[in-house]
């Protein structure tokens, strides 16, 4: 059974991490946490979830001594702790992103490779069910080649999900959000776009961060996507939406749940049309002009879910000596459009993504 360590015992641990080890039961076993926090620590304590918790992640990886530690903490310190943990001789599986700056991306792949270690980043929402099941569509004779991807947020937030850490950051949107996003578009596109376009504008002057995202791409092929994420809307929240055209069909996903009643007419056909709608987690609909079916769903916590899936066949890859999925040299690739999009919306220019990805872009950190 591997011995799995957590660094960081605040709520990416308690409300997706913790949920997907569950779903592993027989595969790991929590050897030890740590959180720098007092009652963050006495709360975990009283789960008896963990053999022993800790103040420090040093201490805690040298008295330990587990075979994969998870990184839950806040972004600015992913590097040190990944860079400590390998030196440990330990694996590491990190939530996203990987690291402020490319250089420190690099230094986190070089160290990987010089202790044999793996870094597997938690961008786990491809393998939610809902994009399981997009991806299958994709080159198949009922949906074709993707074309173009649009990807949408509407989010209202608050005194909670500005809080903490998040509250410092003046680069946060795309970065801490947009990240998923870009990891889908890799994902279904099996490629990384190679020109980008990007606006940040702030019309809520109060915020110290960005609250819209409007981001365009380009292929190398003609291919296209789009990002509009947006925090200043007070109608309903859609927590990403997706739309995928292809050449005979589309696919829409969508994650949140939802109950709706539909009556309505279908304009071109004059055909009226009445439907109810349930959705727990996420649904995707594959769509032909009229005709919609539903090819995928995931459960009330998708998050979990698909984080067990990511990090159970990270475990395999480890017991089986092979390469994992998802691991922070192809993370990089990902981090590179996030950074391209903040500089293109400060540049107010299309920016080329090859610069980036060959360590020649300024490379500017994002605390």
């Amino acid at each position: 059974m591997i011995r799995l360590a957590v660094i960081g015992l605040g709520a990416v641990t308690r409300n997706i991490h913790l949920p997907a080890y569950r779903r592993l039961k027989g595969r790991v076993t929590l050897v030890a946490g740590c959180d720098v926090d007092l009652a963050t620590r006495a709360a975990m304590e009283k789960t008896g979830l963990f053999k022993r918790i800790y103040d420090s992640h040093e201490e805690m990886l040298d008295k330990a001594k587990p075979d994969v530690v998870s990184i839950c903490t806040p972004p600015f310190l992913h590097h040190q702790q990944c860079l400590d943990a390998l030196e440990r001789d330990c694996h590491v599986f990190c939530e996203k992103p990987l690291a402020e700056s490319l250089a420190h991306a690099d230094e986190i792949i070089l160290a990987s490779s010089r202790c044999m270690r793996s870094v597997v980043v938690n961008s786990q929402f491809p393998n939610m069910n809902i994009y399981t099941a997009a991806k299958k569509q994709i080159g198949s004779p009922e949906f074709g080649r993707l074309l173009f991807l649009h990807a949408w947020q509407t989010f209202r937030p608050t005194a909670d999900t500005e809080g903490g850490w998040r509250a410092n950051m003046q680069r946060r949107l795309c970065f801490e959000f947009g990240v998923h996003v870009f990891e889908l578009i890799r994902h279904f596109f099996d490629a990384t776009p190679s020109t980008l376009w990007a606006h940040m504008p702030r019309p809520i002057r109060a915020s110290n961060t960005e609250s819209l995202n409007i981001i365009a791409m380009e292929f190398p092929d003609g291919r296209a996507a789009s990002i509009l994420l947006d925090r200043v809307s007070k109608g309903p929240e859609r927590y990403l939406e997706m739309r995928l055209d292809g050449e005979h069909a589309a696919v829409h996903t969508s994650i949140g749940g939802e109950l709706r009643f539909e009556v309505g007419l279908h304009t071109r056909q004059r055909k009226p049309f009445m439907g109810l709608h349930v959705v727990k987690g996420g649904q995707a609909v594959l769509q032909q002009a009229e005709r919609a079916t539903v090819i995928g769903t995931d459960g009330m916590n998708p998050f979990a879910s698909a984080t067990a899936v990511h990090f159970g066949n990270f475990l395999s890859a480890i017991e089986d000596g092979r390469v994992p999925s998802g691991t922070a040299e192809d993370h990089k690739a990902t981090l590179a459009l996030t950074l391209a999009a903040y500089d293109a919306a400060e540049s107010r220019k299309v920016v080329a993504i090859a610069p980036y990805l060959s360590g020649a872009a300024t490379r500017k950190d994002l605390s």
